[in-house]
């Protein structure tokens, strides 16, 4: 993925300063290393405004910068089992500046992660577990009903048909 990144004002200022001594904008914006319609628009606005300054964005800034982003998401992949209230805690404690849950739960999406929602569980031991699983062994067919098979898993239930 590109990244982007502004052209600050004193290359804004060179490039127009080429195009006027005569380079073309094709020229000037290989020598910037940025696309042609960068530097086309550059010109415009010179032309239009005689001024080249960056001009104020609409909209809400970022809550996070995208090194934040990056702790997030490596936070995350270290402590899979952490929940958005942890990172949100995280966050705070490695930065001093409150984000909210949705905030975290959108930037691990962008990282292509997706938070751990918790979910109570009582945590079985090897006894437990070879407890239950035989106990789901034995119990898989509790019996016929009009030509079918109730079968019961530890999970679900299902009637199958007996042909």
């Amino acid at each position: 993925m590109s990244q982007r990144r502004r052209l600050p004002n004193s290359l804004r200022w060179q490039a127009v300063g080429w195009m006027e001594m005569g380079l073309s904008q094709a020229d000037a914006a290989r020598r910037l290393n940025v696309s042609r319609s960068v530097v086309q628009r550059l010109w415009d606005q010179y032309q239009s405004e005689d001024s080249v300054p960056r001009r104020p964005v609409p909209g809400r800034s970022r809550a996070t910068t995208p090194a934040e982003d990056r702790f997030l998401a490596l936070s995350a992949r270290r402590r899979r089992t952490t929940t958005v209230p942890q990172l949100v805690a995280d966050h705070f404690q490695a930065s001093g500046r409150r984000i909210s849950a949705t905030t975290v739960r959108n930037r691990l999406h962008n990282a292509g992660l997706y938070a751990r929602r918790p979910v109570v569980c009582v945590p079985l031991n090897g006894r437990q577990r070879r407890n239950r699983l035989c106990w789901a062994r034995e119990n898989m067919f509790l019996g016929r009903s009009n030509n079918g098979l109730l079968c019961c898993s530890h999970r679900r239930v299902q009637i199958y048909n007996g042909e």
